[in-house]
Order: structure tokens, then sequence, then C-alpha cells
């Protein structure tokens, strides 16, 4: 899984690259547009970006597990990345320009990207042998 994270994460970034260039032709680089409309423009823009990173991220540092138990656990955290990645990128296309402030499509694909990564981490908490950082050390004096 961890290759298939990391070559999509390669074309993501590139897809981000073709946003830029769509929003270039296609809106003349957002120059004469209202300035919170801009702005959303740009976040959902820079959100694809975030989100192709996140996979090249998960893509150099996935390691399936052999537990059982977190296989499907960890395959469940990848589908909901991609599921959310999916997502933010058709929301770049039906959400903007935006009309209104809300922007329920890019807010649900945050929180499926928050969940993803966070089950991840999970998996990785439960399976990796190693001690994390932040446990607190074990009282020796009795």
């Amino acid at each position: 899984m961890g290759k298939l994270h990391f070559y999509s994460g390669i074309l993501i970034v590139v897809l981000f690259l073709l946003t830029g260039q769509y929003m270039h032709h296609q809106y003349d680089h957002l120059r004469d547009m209202e300035l919170m409309q801009r702005a959303l423009f740009r976040a959902g823009h820079l959100y694809i970006l975030l989100f192709g990173l996140i996979h090249i991220a998960l893509g150099i540092n996935l390691h399936s597990v052999q537990i059982p138990f977190w296989r499907p656990v960890q395959w469940l955290a990848s589908v909901i990345t991609f599921a959310a990645t999916g997502l933010v990128v058709y929301a770049f296309f039906t959400e903007l320009p935006p009309t209104h402030i809300e922007r329920p499509l890019t807010r649900y694909s945050l929180y499926m990207i928050l969940a993803g990564i966070s089950l991840h981490g999970i998996v990785y908490m439960f399976t990796s042998g190693k001690k994390l950082p932040f446990a607190l050390p074990k009282d020796t004096t009795h």
C-alpha cells in the first residue's frame, strides 16, 4: 500500500500544478476576484498540495502490518485517506469559485484526512514495537 500512496501522492502534486494552470487560464490568475473568493480558491488549491504531500509521506514511511487485527484497520485508514483526497479534488472544481464561505465538501475532506492519518498513527503506535517519545517513564523507585 505504501507504493500506491507514494505514486498517488506524486500524481496529486502534478494535479496541484495543473489546477494552478487552470486558475491562471480560466480565472485570469484570480486577479479581479473578490478577496474572500480569492482566498478560498487558493486554500482549496493548497489543500490539494497538502493531501498530495501527505500521500508521499505515507508512501515513504508506511509498512504493511503483520498483525491480523491491525491489517484491516490500516487498510481502512488508507481507503479513508484516498477518499478524502478524491473529495478535496472534486470540491475544488464544484465548490469554487465560492458564492458563500461554507464549503461542506472541503470541510468533510479535511475531517476525513484527519481520521485517516489518525488511524494510521494508531496502527503505528500499537504495531511498531518502538518506545514512543511521549510515553511516561516507569517508576523504578519501588
